[in-house]
């Protein structure tokens, strides 16, 4: 176009015409054949056409991977975290993994059970065999329990353990006088 009182002057075509503005940046038209970008958000540079990276900062944090995104990111986070910026310790714990009592402590990626007297094994699944010792004497059989264990004594025997002789002639069975002589589940009288 032209402008003026007789039309004589022609009007310098706008700077933004071209729409020289990429990425939805807004142009505005300076004067003098210039203009300027008002960008988009994720989107710098003259004319908008320079992807802001966004993971520069390094927002991933404890080892995650950042993948640039147009105004924004994403973070692959390492086994044991979570969360957008890989800032959240996954709980290992959460599913109750320690059994028979064990109690669990969370670490990154991993867990640690500490386990009730009498058990063992990295979930606290195996009962400790107090027998495998051999805490039974003379001859006992052992029964594990769960931290402890119980003696069957042979005849003869008693205690906890089974160490101890059972004295046969304490209950004085000879009679008229007779001397008793106590072996190992038996006793013999002397007349």
């Amino acid at each position: 176009g032209f402008f003026g009182v007789n039309c004589e002057s022609a009007v310098a075509p706008s700077s933004c015409a071209s729409s020289p503005c990429l990425h939805s940046g807004v142009c505005t038209d300076t004067g003098a054949g210039t203009f300027s970008c008002a960008c988009a958000s994720g989107w710098s540079g003259l004319t908008c056409a320079t992807n802001v990276d966004d993971c520069a900062s390094q927002p991933c944090q404890n080892g995650g991977v950042c993948t640039d995104k147009v105004a924004g990111f994403s973070c692959a986070c390492l086994a044991g975290w979570s969360g957008a910026t890989c800032a959240t310790n996954v709980d290992e714990c959460a599913s109750s993994p320690c059994l028979n009592g064990g109690s669990c402590t969370d670490g990154a990626n991993y867990y640690t059970c500490s386990c009730v007297a009498g058990w063992r094994g990295k979930n606290c699944e195996t009962n400790v065999d107090e027998c495998a010792s051999g805490p039974c004497k003379n001859g006992a059989t052992c029964m594990d329990e769960v931290n402890g264990f119980l003696c069957a004594c042979s005849a003869g025997w008693f205690g906890a353990t089974c160490e101890s002789d059972v004295d046969e002639c304490a209950a004085a069975p000879c009679l008229n006088g007779g001397t008793c002589t106590h072996g190992v589940d038996y006793y013999t009288c002397a007349c």
